[in-house]
Order: structure tokens, then sequence, then C-alpha cells
């Protein structure tokens, strides 16, 4: 159990950043803020673009500052680490925190032994000799499950099955003994049973180090039963946020569903279609009012592409959505109802939003 005044591992308040494009700026993350304790992990899911890795690069201060502007706060262990130089940062990131990147062949270098690899951060920060630090390195290859280590810390990264890369990466990562652990996307292009694999070693190194861990995917059916709670980003926004639980339990906001339903189940049939998401994310250069799911949202109303909703919710304070007419309520189940009797679609509601005059289911 988590201590209610043990000070929070991670808390990142109203967190903006924009990039510099030939077209204006595009805000790429827009007021995300969270909170996450010591051995708790939390999810966050969305579809490619909406912000999420841009999200765990702005925490990481990983972002070229020439290109980007990034505005908030970023507090671990209580210390604003968005006010430290560069030069204070090297002795934070690595060290209290670390991350796990998707694509292992770009993060290793491809001209280095593994051992190396992992070795580099424990002599330069716990000022290990050679030989200690190969040593400790041997040590988190047998505990990220890579059998022979001893052979495999003299192997380069083409040596090794994309498993054992990402493996590698997670060595590298926990070396110095990091509180807080942030994974991107980790089983990118690894098969299902890869997949489990890396997901079942992260969390029981959570557990065994008592880390909090923030869990990047786009798949749903990967938080479940692994995180403690979850965000669901969308066009640089948090539009839902809610205990894992709870989330599952009672989805609100139409996006959050539509990601749940477009996940292949073993229950189906063989050969039933998939169901998608109808249209594609939004330009974020090109952001117009309103919310900016609406386009693809079946619940959507005219008010919708008008106003942008803000992220509230009765149901507790640990669950929120940024709907004016959410999946499973009264209003949204109107809502739908409406549009499927009048045969309109989100995306024609969109194209007359300047022009529409209807008034807005109550």
């Amino acid at each position: 159990m988590n201590d209610p005044h043990e000070i929070p591992t991670l808390v990142v308040e109203d967190l903006c950043t924009s990039f510099a494009t030939e077209r204006g700026p595009l805000q790429a993350v827009d007021g995300v803020s969270f909170t996450l304790r010591r051995g708790r992990t939390l999810g966050v899911v969305g579809e490619s673009g909406s912000g999420k890795s841009a999200t765990a690069r702005s925490i990481m201060n990983l972002l070229p500052p020439g290109t980007s502007a990034t505005t908030g706060r970023v507090l671990l262990d209580g210390r604003d680490v968005r006010s430290l130089s560069r030069a204070e940062s090297r002795h934070v990131w690595g060290v209290e925190a670390a991350m796990v990147f998707q694509n292992p062949m770009t993060s290793l270098n491809p001209v280095i032994p593994v051992g190396r690899q992992i070795g580099e951060g424990l002599r330069y920060h716990r000022k290990l000799s050679r030989a200690a630090a190969g040593r400790r390195a041997r040590e988190l290859l047998e505990q990220v499950g890579i059998a022979d280590p001893e052979r495999r810390l003299a192997e380069y990264p083409h040596q090794l099955s994309g498993g054992m890369r990402q493996r590698v990466m997670i060595a590298v990562a926990l070396a110095c003994d990091p509180k807080l652990l942030i994974a991107d996307e980790p089983t990118t292009a690894l098969d299902v049973t890869v997949q489990k694999q890396i997901l079942d070693l992260l969390d029981r190194l959570r557990q065994q180090r008592r880390m909090a861990m923030v869990l990047i995917t786009h798949d749903l059916s990967v938080v479940a039963g692994r995180t403690d709670d979850v965000i669901v980003m969308y066009a640089g926004r948090v539009v839902e946020q809610a205990p894992t639980r709870q989330l599952f339990s009672a989805m609100r906001h139409p996006y959050t569903q539509a990601l749940f339903e477009s996940i292949p189940k073993v229950t189906q049939p063989s050969h039933t279609r998939l169901r998608i998401i109808q249209g594609r994310p939004p330009d974020l250069a090109a952001l117009g009012p309103g919310c900016a799911f609406a386009p693809r949202c079946a619940h959507a109303q005219p008010r919708c592409c008008r106003e942008t909703p803000p992220l509230s919710g009765s149901e507790g304070a640990d669950a929120r959505h940024a709907c004016f007419y959410p999946a499973g309520t009264t209003v949204g189940e109107a809502a739908l109802a409406a549009n499927r009797a009048a045969g309109r679609t989100a995306a024609g509601l969109a194209l007359a939003a300047g022009a529409a005059a209807g008034a807005d289911v109550a």
C-alpha cells in the first residue's frame, strides 16, 4: 500500500509542448496533468500522433530546445526538474528516472558491445571500475532474462533478436536503479509471445524495485491488468482519465470506447470484420474550434464543433472525461440515437458546423 502522505514520485502539471513548423506552431501536448506514486503504473493510451511520446519526451526534457517550447511543471520526488540546467539534468536522467524507447535498434549503438553500453551509465554515475561495471552488467542481463549473459556481453546489437535487444534496453534503463521508468511502446514490432514476455518482465521488475512506471501504448488491451490508472490522449489532450478497472467497466469518452471496440477479440467468430475508427487524427497545426474528435465521433452534436469540452466528471475525483455527450449516459445515448435517426454522420456534421442551426440534444 502507498502512504498517502508520501511525496508522489512524479507530478505533471499543465504540461504543454509546441513545435515550430513552416505552417506555424504545432501543439503536440496541451495541458496534460497527472500524479504517479511509487510502485504504481500509469498507462498512457492513444493512436499515433495523439501526443503520448511527446509527453514522455517533454517530461524527460529530451526535445530539441531550438524547435520546441515546453511549459508547465514536472516534479520528480518534489523537485521541479524542468528548472534544472542541462548539466544538472545529466545527474537525474538515467539515475532517478529512465526511459525505454520503442525501437532498440535505433537506441543502441551498433558498433559497441552491449556489455559496454549497459556499463556506461554505471561508470559515469556510480563511478564503478570497468571490471565492476562488467559484473553488474552481467547481473542485469540475468535479471532481464537473457540466457548465457557472459557471452551476450561481448555481442553487438545486430547479433541479438528483437526481444533480446529490448531486454538489453531495459537493462540499460535499470542499471542505476531509477525511481521512475517510462516505457514508450516497448513492444513495438515484437510478436505477441515476446510482447507478453517483455510486459511481464517490466511488471515484475517494477514490483521488485517498487518503481513508478509510465507505460505508453496504442493498445488498450496492453494496459488492462497491468496498470493502476489510465489516461487516454487525443490530439495532445487528455480526453479520459480513470483507475484502470473503472475505465474498463464504464468508458465515458466515445474515443476510448472506439479504441476498445477496434481490438480483435478471441470470442468473435472467425472472419469477423474488424471495427475501425472512421476518419483520421486531426492536423495539430490546424486545429479548429470545438472537440478535436468531433469529426470522427458517432455522438457528436453541433455544440461539439463549436466548444471544447473540459476534462471533468461526476463519478468521483479519480475519473474524468472531456465530453459533452459521454458514452453510457442518458445524454450520450440520446445524442447517438438522434444521429442515427437523422442519418447524420460525424464528418457531415463537422463540414456543416458553420451553418448548423439545429438545436443540441438536451
